[in-house]
């Protein structure tokens, strides 16, 4: 894949991480955005807007390794990049594709869960820039 995330500093407890259920089959590279896929507690690559953010991965997974547990980190700062649309400094982002964000546009409490953190730079589209993410 492209255009993963890197994790520049972990905050908490080494980035918080959370454990979910991964489909074997699926090959995941560390630093991809995983958002909800199903219940209970599944998740995959984030692919568009309207996914639920619910941290990056924080290993590589392997397609049909046997693997079906991952962690993913919820707290951290990490470079990201932006998809078609403004990233704007000091702006909520939400998932615009596979592993890419843009500024959130929905305030409804239906789509609060769709912010993967706060921008800490201004970036054009297909750059990379520091996120602040606390899921």
């Amino acid at each position: 894949m492209a255009s993963e995330a890197t994790i520049i500093t972990l905050l908490g407890n080494q980035g918080d991480p959370v454990e979910y259920t991964v489909a074997n089959g699926t090959a995941i590279p560390k630093g991809s955005l995983m958002v909800f896929d199903s219940s209970p507690q599944t998740a995959k690559i984030s692919a568009a807007d309207g996914n639920f953010f619910v941290g990056i991965a924080a290993t590589e997974k392997k397609a049909s390794d046997g693997i079906v547990k991952m962690s993913c980190i919820t707290h951290c700062v990490a470079d990201m990049v932006a998809g078609t649309g403004a990233t704007t400094f000091g702006q909520p982002l939400k998932i615009s594709g596979v592993n890419l964000t843009i500024d959130a546009d929905d305030d409804t409490i239906a789509n609060a869960a769709e912010v993967v953190g706060l921008s800490l730079e201004t970036v054009a589209d297909g750059d990379s820039g520091a996120v602040l993410v606390n899921v």
